[in-house]
């Protein structure tokens, strides 16, 4: 078990230099990455951001998001997915049926439960049926990331009688859950964020957490944190993958780069042209990075007040959000093209592999659109209204 934060960053760098050796590899074939969650699983990092009471590390979104970075800068894919895991195993926290969450955590920590979600709030709901011992669900969801992996999957239902909306958990290993591997994209191949289908799958009183509080009659600003969670999460991904790209193009640069014919010197890296690019890319990173941070910053002040929390300081977070997301968006795209330019012709070859930070920075700022986060910046800098809460802010 993992309950200090250097013991996390030490963990993380570890598991990032072997991803990292692979990377290139893992990408082309594309496949769920059963071997690198399993990797993640045995080195205790899972239950990090449970409580030390129920047997978890006890450690805070600072450290688990330091420690999350350079498996981005590896593989965003596989960050992505990861990233998810504690965003879902967190926000079960933010429903009030406490024994169900308590006991949870416990499995988690014992288990090491990796978790993955099926949430997506563009398609149709989940079906939940009342039996003896809790409820039986039944749908469809895509863009489920993490599922195919996942020994506990977050999710949402409405009941069938009644029409109440009930956050659950649902074990993705039970009778009637099926995995479909059909995730083909271009980009974040290693996310697992293909489609789930549920039949009459068993989620008992053991696994319901309670009426869904993200929204409508019931919102409680506490309650909705993980759509704010999920969006930070982004923030970060973004960001590595533009790290992760320049030190990959500085050091095809310093190694292969071959100085232009015109240019004046014998290394490519003397090249004022090239230095100056490298320096703009890296000024935006950093930049990206440093509100990212600052989001980070305003995120974990509001979950920390828990139910004590405002509709000011959430929507105060949320804006913080959007405008890194604003950011860090542009930021990815822009890194991930222009580091080619750092490169030259050579470095479009399939053996150098630099493709793929461009097509996961392609694909994952995709995920919603960013004019929308555009739009709740510019709303709050003219009337002072913060973002409503939503399925995405």
């Amino acid at each position: 078990m993992i309950t200090t934060e250097q013991a996390a960053l030490d963990a993380a760098e570890t598991l990032a230099e072997s991803f990292a050796a692979d990377a290139a590899r893992a990408d082309a074939d594309g496949r769920a990455p059963f071997e690198q969650i399993a990797a993640l699983r045995a080195s205790g990092l899972l239950p990090a951001l449970v409580p030390t009471r129920l047997g978890g590390g006890g450690l805070d979104w600072h450290t688990v998001l330091r420690a999350l970075r350079p498996i981005i800068r590896a593989d965003a894919g596989l960050g992505h997915v990861i990233a998810y895991h504690f965003v879902n195993s967190w926000r079960i926290r933010l429903n009030e049926n406490q024994h169900v969450i308590d006991d949870l955590y416990r499995g988690l920590s014992s288990g090491a439960w990796f978790w993955g979600g099926a949430g997506n709030p563009r398609d149709a709901g989940l079906e939940l049926t009342p039996t003896a011992d809790g409820f039986t669900v039944t749908g469809r969801k895509f863009f489920a990331t993490g599922a195919q992996l996942a020994d506990r999957v977050t999710a949402s239902g409405t009941r069938v009688d009644t029409g109440e909306r009930l956050a659950i958990v649902i074990d993705a290993t039970a009778p009637g859950v099926v995995h479909h591997d059909d995730w083909s994209n271009i980009g974040q191949r290693l996310s697992a964020s293909g489609s789930v289908s549920f039949t009459d799958v068993a989620v008992p009183h053991s696994q319901v957490l309670g009426p869904n509080e993200q929204d409508g009659e019931l919102y409680r600003p506490y309650g909705s944190l993980s759509i704010l969670a999920f969006q930070l999460a982004m923030n970060h991904i973004h960001v590595g993958l533009a790290e992760g790209a320049l030190a990959q193009a500085a050091d095809y640069a310093r190694t292969t780069t071959r100085a232009w014919a015109t240019s004046g010197v014998e290394r490519a890296i003397d090249d004022p042209y090239i230095r100056q690019t490298i320096g703009e890319l890296t000024a935006q990173t950093r930049a990206a990075d440093a509100l990212t941070w600052s989001a980070t910053n305003l995120f974990v002040d509001a979950a920390n007040k828990e139910w004590e929390l405002g509709d000011e300081e959430r929507g105060r977070a949320a804006v913080e959000i959007a405008a890194a997301k604003v950011v860090t968006t542009r930021t990815a795209l822009h890194v991930t093209s222009t580091a080619f330019e750092l490169m030259g012709a050579r470095a479009t070859s399939e053996s150098a592999a630099m493709d793929r930070f461009w097509r996961n920075a392609r694909t994952i700022t995709l995920h919603d659109p960013v004019v929308y986060k555009a739009q709740e910046v510019g709303d709050f800098a003219l009337t002072g209204a913060f973002p409503t809460p939503s399925a995405y802010s």
